[in-house]
């Protein structure tokens, strides 16, 4: 194919990859709600941003007064905490271990591939109960219907 027949199909995909994104801000409620933009997760409560990071941001003190919902956030942040790191460790002992000599290298890379398996599994862990925390606070919220 020549490349004017390239330029067509190039410019229709770019133009869909540059179209996703959104605007929307919920209004400030007592309520803790994701929200996503530039480029960050943040959860909003009372019109403030908190950004989440990679170990589940400050959830903790967002839910505090919630006794179970305290409970699901520390839990989060108990596994991600470890969650992470043994995923980050294993993907560098794999990589350590198929650059090493092959006897010792496979018990490397097979051990890296377990630590891998049990942050991924620590991490979507943590996610669900982070979610679960944000669930169980947002059910004793109570908001007053707006008037018009």
């Amino acid at each position: 194919m020549t490349a004017a027949r390239w330029r067509g199909p190039a410019l229709l995909v770019i133009a869909c990859l540059g179209g996703c994104g959104t605007a929307y801000l919920p209004r400030a409620a007592p309520r803790i709600e994701l929200v996503i933009h530039h480029g960050g997760a943040y959860y909003l409560k009372d019109g403030a941003e908190t950004p989440i990071g990679p170990l589940g941001g400050d959830l903790v003190g967002l839910v505090g007064g919630q006794d179970e919902a305290v409970r699901y956030a520390r839990r989060s942040r108990n596994e991600l905490a470890a969650g992470v790191p043994a995923y980050l460790v294993g993907i560098a002992a794999v990589v350590v271990g198929l650059a090493v000599s092959k006897p010792a290298g496979w018990i490397i890379a097979g051990a890296g591939a377990a630590s891998t398996a049990t942050g991924i599994t620590l991490m979507g862990a943590g996610a669900v109960n982070a979610v679960d925390a944000v669930h169980a606070y947002n059910d004793h919220v109570t908001i007053e219907p707006t008037r018009r």
